[in-house]
């Protein structure tokens, strides 16, 4: 008896869909390769030719991606890869936009967080204007994307 991989990997790569199964591979094993917060700002896109390219949600961890880019080819070495190419793009981790909205819904605004907003908006006569801002500076607060929350 011999393993199926063994008989199954010469096939695979006589028909031309090694790296195929590989990315197939990498997609499936992604939030294990990579942790928190990686896994949610990056994703495989495309494998072609040894080169993984990945989309990057901002520009921010496009830049901070670029740092650790021999780190991500030492992990993804053994399906592979031997370049990694990053690219500004839609990033599919649907529990972590999951994990945001509740994290707003549990996260409350506290007396000076809220004072804050009132000030903001008061000298704003437009009140669908007033109310667009304040529901935008409430989620900044509550992502966290301000210097009010923690003071």
């Amino acid at each position: 008896m011999e393993r199926a991989d063994s008989l199954l990997g010469p096939i695979i790569k006589n028909i031309g869909i090694e790296e195929r199964v590989k990315f197939a591979e990498i997609k499936k094993k992604w939030k294990t390769i990579f942790n928190e917060p990686l896994s949610h700002h990056m994703s495989p896109y495309t494998f072609s030719n040894g080169e993984l390219l990945l989309n990057v949600d901002s520009p921010v961890w496009l830049q901070e991606l670029k740092f650790y880019k021999e780190d991500i080819l030492k992990k993804l070495y053994s399906y592979g890869v031997r370049t990694v190419r990053f690219r500004l793009g839609k990033v599919s981790p649907k529990e972590n936009t999951v994990a945001v909205k509740k994290r707003q819904k549990d996260l409350s605004l506290n007396a000076e967080e809220l004072s804050f907003i009132e000030q903001t908006i008061t000298s704003l006569d437009d009140e669908p204007l007033k109310a667009i801002v304040k529901t935008s500076i409430e989620k900044a607060i509550k992502r966290g994307r301000t210097k009010i929350r923690g003071l």
